[in-house]
């Protein structure tokens, strides 16, 4: 479900909480001078579970990884949040995420 959970949550299909983080807040991301692009996580609105995600910028197709994943195993937000990333990496922002989308749970 990771590529169309978007266009199923704005159809009405599915009701999603959604973090959207800009790089830009990354430490590795400014490490690298990357000023552009985003990781955006859906999780289903009660259960917390990740249906979906979008990732722009640098080094995407490996970022996207993490959210299949969570999407294929069915994984709480807190799963996610809780999962051990390196400091400072591109990946803490997919963790990040997770934990402010706790908050809406």
């Amino acid at each position: 479900m990771v590529a169309s959970a978007e266009a199923e949550i704005e159809s009405g299909k599915y009701q999603a909480d959604i973090v959207k983080l800009s790089l830009r807040s990354n430490a590795r991301a400014k490490m690298r001078n990357h000023k552009d692009g985003f990781v955006k996580i859906f999780a289903r609105k009660g259960s917390g579970t990740v249906i979906g995600g979008v990732v722009v910028g640098p080094n995407a197709s490996e970022l996207i990884f993490a959210v299949s994943i969570a999407v294929t195993q069915k994984l709480h937000v807190d799963d996610v949040a809780s999962t051990f990333t390196v400091y400072p990496s591109l990946s803490g922002s997919i963790s990040e995420a997770a934990r402010r989308l706790h908050v809406h749970m």
